[in-house]
């Protein structure tokens, strides 16, 4: 068999096999740190797919699914995905036409199982004939430690260049990302909740106090958006702001939460004094009598990979001759696992994903059709990239 047979073959994927698994794994309730059951799924799926399967169980209730194809010898091309979704319900998965609803639909069970798809791709179509394809796939991802992703990096588990199930819709190809940092701020006062006709002047008020941050981080938000420059720009959000618990009662507490997206300029640790900064200005205005937090917790560096990498090409050609358009070469805001791949080993990665426009929304979805798309995609760009650097 021929890489043109397997281009042919991945024109015309039937999405309807991998719909179905996909269904399945959404009825697989997986979040951060509890995804064993999705691991054995998807350990099952990939050894009727013709892979060398094994799961590693580092973390013993967050196993990781390590899929191989092909021979050591050679190059290898890893695909990426993860196994957990967010811990939000969801209405239950369902198939409503041309859509897949439900919880991890996009992000990511639905990629994950097309993975499969592109591995039965290969195999029966003789691929790769030299080289090796290598999956795989963790746990605690959406709760912003990767743990065991990093674990596998640092054991030398990984390619020689990475696709990532993340990102792209078949319009970009991701090959550059913000960096990402969590961060919270916890306002509190001694003492316990009091009717607002005793509070006297001289209590603070966790409430004033959660504004005043709130007036200097979204100051910092304003003038990043208004900093000239193409999008996506760096960028602060606040998600959470929560204070007390019935209208005439004085709190004792306030808590912001949000993000920090930052660019090459700045890394995590300026991010991280630079929050502090904002934080320790409000302090100085507060006075004594209250505590004021801050916790941040760097997620990842901000990331680019050079547009003339191998992986880069081979993808890209391969989505043209399959569907004909060219991807845009792109920098993703979101903050997916190809940072880890190119800051912890070195090695490029780019994201060949859903569009990811419901992602962690309350009706989360994902066109059947792009199961098709994304399965023949990673099959034929990795047949490429094999091809390319052997040479």
């Amino acid at each position: 068999m021929t890489v043109p047979a397997l281009r042919e073959a991945c024109r015309s994927v039937d999405p309807e096999p991998i719909a179905d698994l996909t269904l399945a794994l959404l009825h697989i309730w997986s979040p951060p740190g509890h995804e064993a059951v999705m691991a054995e799924r998807m350990a099952d799926a990939f050894t009727e797919a013709g892979a060398r399967v094994r799961l590693d169980r580092e973390f013993p209730s967050s196993p990781s699914v390590i899929a191989e194809l092909g021979s050591t010898d050679g190059p290898t091309i890893q695909w990426h995905g993860h196994l957990d979704a967010i811990d939000v319900e969801h209405s239950p998965p369902e198939r409503r036409g041309p859509l897949i609803v439900g919880r991890g639909a996009a992000d990511m069970k639905g990629p994950d199982a097309a993975m499969v798809s592109a591995i039965r791709l290969l195999r029966e179509h003789g691929l790769p004939g030299g080289g090796r394809v290598l999956v795989t796939l963790h746990g605690m991802h959406e709760s912003g430690g990767n743990e065991p992703l990093h674990a596998l990096i640092a054991r030398g588990i990984h390619g020689d260049a990475v696709i990532t199930g993340e990102l792209g819709g078949g319009v970009d190809l991701p090959i550059a990302g913000l960096g990402l940092t969590f961060w919270e701020v916890l306002v509190t006062r001694p003492g316990m909740a009091i009717h607002e006709t005793i509070a006297g002047p001289e209590t603070v008020d966790p409430v004033e106090v959660g504004r005043r941050l709130h007036g200097a981080l979204t100051g910092l938000r304003d003038r990043l958006a208004a900093v000239p420059g193409p999008d996506p720009k760096p960028s602060l959000f606040v998600g959470k702001f929560v204070a007390g618990d019935y209208p005439n009662r004085m709190p004792v507490r306030a808590e912001l939460a949000g993000t920090r997206r930052h660019d090459p300029g700045l890394n995590l640790a300026k991010v991280a004094a630079e929050l502090e900064e904002l934080v320790a200005a409000v302090r100085r205005e507060t006075g004594p009598g209250v505590v004021i937090e801050l916790r941040a917790v760097p997620i990842a560096e901000s990331f680019s990979v050079d547009p003339a990498s191998t992986i880069v090409g081979a993808t890209r050609d391969a989505h043209r001759d399959l569907f004909g358009n060219e991807l845009t070469l792109t920098r993703a805001r979101v903050a997916t696992n190809a940072v880890h791949f190119v800051t912890e080993a070195g090695i490029p990665a780019v994201g060949y994903g859903p569009d990811p426009i419901s992602n962690h929304s309350d009706h989360e979805e994902l066109a059947v059709s792009e199961l098709a798309r994304m399965a023949g995609g990673f099959a034929l760009a990795s047949a490429y990239y094999l091809e390319r650097a052997a040479r």
